[in-house]
């Protein structure tokens, strides 16, 4: 009767449509503001990498600015004392560097400057700037980035890169250059800066040395805000006068700040698009469904007083209802025999509908299994349930021909007046195990091909650390003889270039050692994963100070195929490598490897800072460290393997992995 009203009828279908709908707006919300958030994410990594680049582009063209002055302050004619000489060659490099070069002695009097020709009386230089990197020089005895001034000579703004000069051992000279700001612009304008984003290149004084908009108008001026040193700004309002935020960088070498500018409207962008985006959605989402709401109470109205409403079907009505059915549908006397079914059963089967009407239901079941059928159907009557007919088990049934196929099969127990009756339903599920088939063979074909693939990189790795050992190292070794053999040939202050040239050469040959090292240590081809571990520990032990402790059970050498050691060793390196990472303080790590029933059991524990296991789960696995952990899963994984890790804060962490040993001993 609830059905009959016309305003309940209405209300109804409307409550059901929006508790379908509310979960679709609460998903399409968080879905909508994650997008967003991660847009804004993107945008503040951009304006850090920006950043970073620009950071690097400055400082090198500043390297490059150092290693001129240090060149020029070599010179013989310097060395000799001869200044006239000495201010041809460094105008020379003035014409060829765009910046004014000029000479102090350590009383800072000014010796030459290639601004004005030789022999001109040169002034003393009042600008606070540059006397202050002058002292800073004279202090420190290290190169000395000035802030920007104002150059007395070529009236622009500069800055000042002053470089001592020793003769042994005393600091004689201070050589200098006087670099336009206008070169620091240029090189922001050759970087490829987003549209929204805004460079600025900031002294200590809180000038400007360059900016990436509108250089010209605001270089050698006063910046409004000011960074910290590698400290971002929020809130700040830019020249333009509009808000922003900056992600800046400190430059260690030159003691300026560097920041990248993004405007506040840029960055609440994503989220107002999304918040837009879900109302205008959201609307229409709604919208439909009260127009379906509308739709279903009208044809739900209309129906009122029909089939299912208020009364039972007719024959008719149930005969149009049984043979309608997707599946095929018998119904079974307490004899067993067939009473009534659809055309859908009798075409599965391949008879028609009369001939399998009053026959036994075993005239279904295939030949093997036709003599326990009896039992199971009686097994049924005595406690009849609807429930799925042999859970566990697969199931067949057999056509007119004599085929086979397989099925699913439904009983549920009816009472039709005196007589005890069961609905069966058929399902022929060939399709579905023919596709379980295939997805099987389809997984096994791709552990076989990321076996091999595996395979593939420890066999390229062992390849680059041969490379890398034998050729390059002897190459670097060669070169090394040369160069010591040539030192007795130069005088001293080459002899000095060359020792330092040799010493760079040995640390890339460590590089070059440690690296192949890396890749593929010798000793796991040559003498087993228990050397080559042992030799991994103490290896690394030594080279980041972490005590470590290395236990082998008793595991015979050769029960562990060549795939299941490079697993076991490349597990345990990528464990090694979170300790350096991301276990802060740790002191102490245990690798201990031993037999542990049919399994190879393998434990990492550390003594670090420890964290929480649930970050493993969430949406940011990935750059908590998941990724190592995921790639140590799917090597034991390709074996049968399992992986565990144990964690505390504080406390530190624990990992265990268990390799089967079962396939080793048959293969042996």
């Amino acid at each position: 009767m609830f059905l009959r009203g016309r305003l309940p009828t209405r209300v109804y279908t409307i409550a059901t449509v929006l508790a379908v709908l509310t979960p679709a707006l609460i998903l399409m919300g968080f879905l909508a503001t994650r997008e967003a958030r991660f847009e804004r994410t993107q945008l503040e990594q951009n304006a850090i990498d920006q950043t970073r680049e620009a950071t690097a582009t400055i400082e090198h063209d500043a390297i490059l600015v150092e290693d001129v002055l240090e060149t020029l302050g070599n010179s013989r004619p310097l060395q000799q004392g001869d200044i006239a000489t000495f201010h041809a060659q460094a105008t020379a490099v003035s014409q060829k560097l765009g910046s004014v070069l000029f000479l102090y002695d350590r009383n800072l009097t000014q010796l030459a400057n290639t601004a004005v020709a030789w022999g001109t009386p040169l002034g003393a230089n009042h600008s606070a700037q540059a006397v202050e990197a002058q002292e800073e020089v004279l202090r420190s005895g290290k190169i000395v980035f000035s802030n920007v001034f104002l150059g007395t000579h070529v009236k622009a703004y500069v800055v000042a890169v002053m470089v001592p000069i020793f003769y042994e051992g005393d600091l004689r000279f201070i050589l200098g250059a006087g670099v336009p700001i206008k070169r620091f612009g240029d090189l922001l304008g050759n970087l490829n800066i987003r549209k929204n984003q805004i460079v600025g290149v900031i002294d200590r004084n809180g000038t400007f040395v360059a900016r990436s908009k509108d250089n010209d108008k605001y270089a050698g001026t006063h910046a409004r805000v000011v960074p910290q040193e590698a400290q971002d700004i929020a809130n700040g309002v830019n020249r333009e006068g509009e808000a922003f935020r900056a992600f800046s960088r400190h430059s260690a070498l030159l003691g300026w700040s560097i920041a990248t500018g993004v405007p506040d409207r840029v960055l609440a962008a994503p989220m107002k698009h999304a918040i837009t985006n879900l109302i205008v959605w959201g609307a229409l989402l709604l919208a439909g469904g009260l127009a379906l709401a509308e739709f279903l109470a009208r044809r739900l109205l209309q129906s009122a007083g029909k089939l299912g409403i208020d009364r039972r079907p007719t024959s008719e009505e149930f005969e149009i209802l049984f043979n309608s059915s997707p599946n095929g549908e018998m119904v079974i006397d307490d004899g067993g025999r067939i009473v009534l079914l659809n055309a859908k059963a009798a075409e599965k089967f391949g008879y028609s509908q009369s001939e399998l009407i009053g026959q036994a239901v075993e005239i279904l079941v295939p030949d093997r299994l036709r003599n326990k059928h009896p039992v199971l159907r009686q097994a049924f009557a005595g406690k009849p349930q609807a429930r799925s007919m042999g859970v566990g088990r697969d199931l067949y049934g057999r056509r007119k021909d004599g085929s086979e196929f397989p099925v699913e099969v439904g009983l549920n127990p009816i009472k039709s007046g005196s007589d005890n009756l069961v609905m069966m339903t058929v399902v022929d599920i060939s399709k579905r195990k023919l596709a379980a088939e295939q997805i099987n063979a389809a997984r096994i074909e791709r552990e076989v091909l990321r076996r091999r693939l595996i395979h593939a990189q420890e066999q390229e790795r062992l390849h680059l650390a041969h490379e890398l050992h034998d050729q390059t190292g002897q190459t670097l070794a060669a070169a090394m003889l040369q160069i010591k053999g040539f030192e007795d040939t130069v005088n001293e202050s080459d002899r000095a270039r060359l020792r330092l040239l040799r010493a760079q050469l040995e640390q890339v040959g460590q590089t070059l050692r440690h690296v192949a090292w890396e890749l593929r240590p010798a000793s796991i081809d040559e003498l087993g994963l228990e050397s080559a571990l042992a030799n991994y520990l103490a290896e690394w032990s030594q080279r980041y100070g972490i005590e470590s402790d290395f236990h082998y059970g008793d595991l015979k050498t050769d029960a562990l195929s060549e795939e299941k050691c490079t697993a076991i060793f490349r597990v345990i390196q990528e464990a090694l490598t979170n300790v350096v990472k991301h276990a802060q303080r740790a002191t102490q790590v245990s690798v201990v490897i031993e037999p542990a029933g049919k399994n190879l059991g393998v434990t990492i524990e550390d003594n670090g800072c420890g964290f929480d296991t649930a970050s493993l789960a969430g949406p940011k696995a990935g750059r908590n460290g998941g990724l190592g952990l995921a790639g140590m899963q799917e090597r034991l994984t390709l074996f049968g393997g399992e992986f565990e890790v144990e964690s505390s804060v504080g406390v530190g962490t624990a990992i265990f992995a268990r390799i089967p040993l079962e396939l080793e001993k048959d293969a042996a």
